[in-house]
């Protein structure tokens, strides 16, 4: 099967996913059911960029790296499954690198970021659920549209709310002692692109 043949809701095993490699269409694979992404506008793209600079930075405050991130990178959570998304940002913690591999991540991450985009219940309903049940310990909801950042934690298999950040708060996490990022310092970037109305 070429990539021109595939369409959102094509049935793949992750084995036929996998094997599809670099393709210029972002996908992710849930449950065996194929789905075709949309490209991300210049502001989905400047948020990612800054908010993995600052996780950057947070690492290279360290003689041993406390952690991998990654961006835009396949995330097998399960192969039984046929579960693999991209999420925009993932973070694995130091101890657990061995699953960030060459061309794919093999397993659940620590954090993961998503970015708000037109699909927004996939990212709000959808993958939280694949989160949760997965077993990542915690999920950042950036929205573009509300300048805000929700953190969720996972207690019980389940997420709970821990914070809604605004342009004025410092998004911070136990799981990364010592990270402070002031999110006004992304949202109210001076090269931030417009946004669409």
């Amino acid at each position: 099967m070429t990539t021109q043949e595939l369409r959102t809701g094509t049935r793949l095993s992750i084995e036929e996913f996998l094997s599809l490699g670099e393709t210029d269409q972002k996908m992710e694979l849930g449950y065996g059911k194929l789905y075709l992404m949309p490209t991300p506008n210049k502001d989905h793209q400047f948020l990612q960029h800054w908010t993995r600079q600052h996780l950057e930075n947070y690492i290279d405050s360290f003689s041993e790296p406390p952690l991998e991130v990654h961006h835009e990178i396949t995330t097998v959570l399960s192969r039984e499954s046929h579960l693999a998304l991209e999420p925009d940002i993932v973070v694995i913690l130091a101890g657990r690198t061995d699953i960030g591999g060459v061309v794919h991540v093999e397993g659940i991450p620590d954090i993961v970021v998503e970015i708000l985009s037109s699909d927004r219940s996939r990212d709000l309903v959808r993958k939280r659920q694949i989160y949760a049940e997965s077993g990542v310990q915690e999920y950042w909801i950036i929205d573009p549209a509300a300048d805000t950042v929700s953190q969720l934690a996972l207690q019980g298999g389940k997420y709970t709310e821990r914070a809604t950040l605004g342009v004025d708060d410092t998004l911070s996490t136990p799981l990364l002692p010592g990270l402070e990022i002031p999110l006004g310092a992304i949202f109210r970037h001076p090269r931030r692109p417009a946004r669409e109305e």
